[in-house]
């Protein structure tokens, strides 16, 4: 076994990207093929290449030094590969979603029309960490270094450089997030790529690729609706899915009829769209350290400094119950507790406005699950703001809402 969830030989990467029936390596989507011939240049090419005869899409192969993980399968050289499998497959557009741990077999001698035409290129066996860096030169990223050490005169001084460095951060992902929600739509139409803000995507010259363009632009009008806290609804992607298509349709139909797939198709479409959109997540992974960041050695200081400063404040605690400092922390702890309280109740008349408004629309409630999702908490927590609310769902198994 050449993989396994504590050890692994081989990196597999799918591209999900269609090209041409035959299954030879000339039938691979260009853009793919030309990313697998840099990567030749470079020579670090797949070891190898596996071709679906029907679609053209395809696997690749990498041969890798062994990296292991202990039981509880986790480990920096298992990290490594988690790191180097996504940029390789960013570079090559693939499916983020797709395990991969698993493969089709080269060696398979059976009779399926559909079995992968496999090519071996290489026996090579390459070192992830020299691949990755490689990789990141192919796609421009700069490439991750250690931070300089830096030098602080007293415990105080590190406090407030960390937290200088923490507020800088928070303005800044205010205002960014504030820039992108105000300028990305508008931004739209000074884009000439753009179509009745649809970026249609081609198979050839005159033939669009409708079903890719259709989904991709479904799925940038939902995190542009998660970036501005409104719910990711199936009439909204579905909405989008539909312009998206007859734009498509209209500029590269070919003369093709319209093959819309049925609303059964599209619900399920807007599921995964949602899937992917609550689901994904920040890459933090800015290639070179940031300069201000905190060594090892300065977290830990931070951590003794922390534990030592709690034990002075129970001491106080204990010498002083009524002094200034202790009710200083008395007040300050019950706005906290106060701001918590009131965000609880927030959530839970939003959770119990989701049932109501629904309830209102259709004439049914949606699942337990759907508020789950909807607002990312604990199904104990959509039960007490529903109890809260007074609102009983119909008892019975239920089928969960598209």
């Amino acid at each position: 076994m050449l993989t396994s969830k504590q050890y692994a030989s081989v990196m597999v990467i799918d591209v999900d990207q269609k090209g041409e029936d035959g299954g030879h390596p000339e039938n691979l989507n260009p853009y793919v093929k030309g990313v697998i011939w840099a990567l030749v240049q470079h020579g670090i090419g797949p070891a190898w290449a596996g071709i679906n005869p029907a679609s053209g899409k395809a696997q690749f192969i990498w041969l890798i030094d062994p990296v292991y993980a202990d039981k509880n399968r986790t480990s920096r050289n298992m990290e490594l590969l988690r790191a180097t499998s996504q940029e390789l497959g960013e570079l090559l557009d693939h499916d983020p979603h797709f395990a991969h741990r698993f493969s089709r077999s080269p060696f398979y001698t059976g009779k399926s029309p559909e079995a992968y035409r496999w090519y071996c290129q290489h026996d090579r066996v390459i070192r992830l960490q020299d691949f990755l860096r490689q990789v990141r030169e192919m796609a421009g990223q700069s490439q991750h270094i250690k931070n300089k050490r830096q030098q602080f005169n007293s415990g105080r001084e590190l406090i407030n450089a960390v937290k200088t460095r923490r507020e800088e951060a928070q303005a800044f992902k205010a205002l960014a997030d504030d820039v992108e929600n105000e300028m990305s739509a508008e931004l739209d139409q000074y884009d000439p790529e753009l179509i009745d803000g649809v970026r249609v995507r081609w198979i050839s010259q005159g033939v669009a690729a409708r079903d890719e363009t259709a989904f991709s632009h479904a799925l940038k009008i939902g995190h542009r609706l998660r970036k501005a806290g409104q719910r990711l609804t199936d009439a909204a992607i579905i909405d989008a899915y539909e312009h998206a298509y007859n734009v498509a349709q209209q500029q590269g139909g070919a003369g093709r009829d319209s093959e819309m797939p049925p609303m059964r198709d599209r619900q399920t479409m807007a599921r995964r769209v949602r899937g992917y959109v609550t689901q994904s997540k920040t890459n933090t992974s800015l290639g070179a350290s940031a300069p201000g960041r905190v060594t090892s050695s300065e977290r830990k200081a931070l951590a003794t400094m922390g534990r030592k400063g709690g034990q002075k404040a129970a001491q106080r605690w204990k010498t002083d119950p009524d002094g200034k400092y202790a009710q200083e922390r008395r007040k300050a702890l019950e706005a906290a507790n106060k701001r918590r309280t009131a965000g609880g109740k927030s959530t839970a008349f939003r959770i119990a406005a989701f049932f109501a408004d629904a309830f209102s629309q259709t004439g049914k409630y949606p699942g337990i699950d759907d508020a789950m999702d909807e607002f990312g908490v604990s199904r104990a927590t959509v039960k007490r703001a529903l109890s809260s609310a007074g609102i009983v769902l119909p008892r019975g198994r239920k089928k969960r809402s598209n």
